[in-house]
């Protein structure tokens, strides 16, 4: 006799399966223990169900907190609002700029960036730092830029 993963009972180590009682009673622990299982993996999606509701309401509170200090700032410094969507806008075109260098060097130097390490180090060096904080002025002065469109309309 061996005994079940799941605690349901002693069953046959070698069970006669042309015995239809030996059978039966093999295909009702077999059934316990996948409706054991089914009922552990529906409590487990239950409780990922409330983890996920829990984390999208953080999520909405956190992105009104966002929008109220955005609401607030904008009413502070109005006059800036406009200097911001021109900067956008600036921006912009220097980022269309990188880019296409980026492309054109890409384009020239791809074999030399398969090939070799440093030629990747100073690909990266050379537009990775440039790019990314490009971007991230991109991402602080768009929705200042959007603001200002509100108000206008």
């Amino acid at each position: 006799m061996e005994v079940s993963p799941t605690g349901q009972g002693p069953v046959p180590a070698a069970a006669n399966y042309n015995d239809p009682v030996a059978l039966l009673h093999f295909l009702v622990n077999l059934q316990n223990q996948t409706l054991e299982i089914q009922r552990q993996i529906l409590e487990n999606q239950r409780q990922q169900l409330e983890l996920a509701r829990e984390a999208a309401q953080v999520n909405r509170e956190q992105r009104a907190r966002q929008i109220a200090e955005l609401e607030r700032w904008q009413t502070g410094h109005e006059p800036v609002l406009e200097h911001c969507r021109e900067s956008l806008g600036n921006l912009e075109k220097v980022h269309a700029a990188l880019m296409g260098e980026l492309a054109n060097y890409v384009s020239d130097h791809h074999e030399n960036l398969l090939d070799g390490d440093f030629a990747l180090t100073d690909f990266v060096d050379r537009f990775g730092p440039r790019l990314a904080h490009l971007n991230t002025m991109l991402a602080v002065l768009r929705p200042l830029a959007a603001a200002v469109r509100k108000t206008e309309s």
